[in-house]
């Protein structure tokens, strides 16, 4: 039932999404919104008074309140205040099997699969972390159909595009319409992948 009623207040408009999340009981409110993908959920909790955010924020899991109040750091006019967490994140040096096993794993938070976001490998973590660098993307397709011991390098394409989070969004809205891709990687100043924008 959670799962459904995120699905419908993302593709309701925001102003309703809000009236509804104020009439209703601040934890089923947190559950429903945490299921949201993230650039709708900051627009929802936009509209919703200081006092009952800062609860229903405070009523989220941990990473989802991270995402937020990351995405809710950027000005308005800013990129990074429309992009959304819902990606899938690998880091380089695996195999084509060893990506497949992190693919399955972070496809039941994110459902945006079908490009893969690579970043620089760190050699002080064993998990992806905010702390590592864009290095390119990979196709689904491309990655389903490789042989499972083949390198990752293989496919990559580190010429793939990006904005950086704090470009206004009047600047870059043409240069993203240009490109075919259904999401572009958001990096921050050190070149650190943050989110994406989608298409939508």
């Amino acid at each position: 039932e959670l799962d459904m009623l995120s699905d419908i207040f993302e593709y309701t408009d925001s102003d309703n999404a809000a009236e509804y999340v104020k009439e209703m009981d601040v934890k089923k409110g947190a559950a429903i919104l945490s299921r949201m993908e993230t650039d709708a959920l900051v627009e929802v909790l936009q509209k919703i008074e200081k006092a009952k955010k800062k609860i229903l924020v405070e009523l989220m899991d941990d990473d989802v309140r991270h995402d937020i109040e990351m995405i809710a750091s950027f000005d308005e006019d800013e990129i990074g205040s429309r992009m959304t967490t819902n990606c899938i994140v690998i880091r380089e040096n695996l195999t084509v099997k060893q990506a497949m096993s992190s693919l399955v794993e972070q496809a039941a938070k994110n459902d945006n699969i079908s490009t893969i976001f690579m970043v620089t490998e760190d050699q002080t973590f064993f998990v992806v972390t905010q702390s590592q660098k864009f290095y390119g993307a990979i196709d689904l397709k491309d990655l389903i159909i490789a042989r499972q011991d083949r390198s990752l390098d293989d496919l990559v394409v580190t010429s793939y595009p990006y904005v950086y989070a704090e470009e206004d969004i009047d600047d870059c809205i043409e240069e993203l319409k240009d490109y075919s891709e259904a999401s572009i990687p958001v990096l921050d100043n050190d070149n650190r992948l943050l989110g994406v924008i989608t298409s939508s």
